[in-house]
């Protein structure tokens, strides 16, 4: 048995919104749509990471189950992704960087208050979206259990879930994100979930521009990465993670150019 978590940035109704912004980062609305009605369609239960943990701790996670996230606290969050979820009776995970609210395209406080009152989960993205692996001891606390204190004082409930910037983790980091007492962490590696999980660093489908309607089955159909992504994350180990974040984003601003 497995679960899926897909890892979303932004939305846009209009290519005009995100001229300039990289593509590969977000999803168009009405793709989002058909994403979420076909995931309900084809009989998947639509959990929060932390649901999704205590559901099968308890022997109870339904026989199909998909995870939506959202990562950076973008202002589509809000304005665009969450009537979706409504309208289709589902809900996600966002993933806040403290550190961000207030800057452009991105939420605000009381906006991030908004999503948690409309049923949504929110989760730590870090306080600043560094690269943990890099940081000291003191640092890394910071970054991993300020996060999550800044968080939980402005929601006044608790914060459980933690989304790796650039999927950057190492052992230190995962013994961190555990002391903090984060219940459910989410990397950038490809692939499903299977039971039992390693609940500490979860894999993930990203979620692009690209992915179609077959894309979105075949992902769920299949229980690990392509040959493609597989090929990816070696390099990612290889060649570390600052180095190919640089790459991808050069890729990235090609194709904006």
């Amino acid at each position: 048995m497995r679960f899926h978590v897909l890892r979303y940035h932004g939305l846009y109704r209009d290519p005009e919104e995100i001229r300039g912004r990289p593509p590969q980062e977000y999803v168009s609305v009405d793709d989002f749509v058909h994403q979420v009605r076909w995931i309900r369609q084809n009989g998947y239960a639509m959990l929060t990471l932390r649901e999704c943990r205590e559901r099968a701790e308890r022997g109870r996670l339904p026989e199909k189950v998909v995870c939506l996230s959202f990562d950076d606290g973008k202002e589509s969050s809000l304005r665009l992704a969450v009537p979706v979820l409504a309208q289709e009776g589902g809900v996600a995970t966002f993933f806040i960087v403290p550190a961000w609210l207030g800057r452009k395209n991105i939420l605000v406080p009381s906006e991030v208050r908004d999503l948690a009152s409309l049923g949504m989960e929110v989760g730590s993205h870090s306080l600043n979206h560094p690269f943990l692996t890099e940081l000291g001891s003191s640092d890394l606390d910071r970054e991993i259990a300020g996060s999550k204190d800044f968080l939980e004082d402005l929601l006044g409930r608790s914060v459980d879930c933690f989304s790796y910037p650039f999927g950057d983790a190492n052992a230190k980091v995962r013994d961190a994100v555990e002391k903090a007492g984060y219940q459910v962490a989410c990397g950038t590696r490809r692939g499903s979930n299977l039971l039992p999980p390693d609940w500490i660093y979860l894999r993930c489908w990203g979620m692009h521009r690209r992915v179609r309607g077959a894309d979105l089955r075949g992902m769920l159909d299949r229980a690990g990465p392509s040959l493609g992504e597989t090929a990816a994350e070696m390099v990612k180990r290889v060649v570390g993670m600052r180095r190919y974040a640089r790459w991808t984003e050069r890729w990235r601003r090609r194709e904006v150019e």
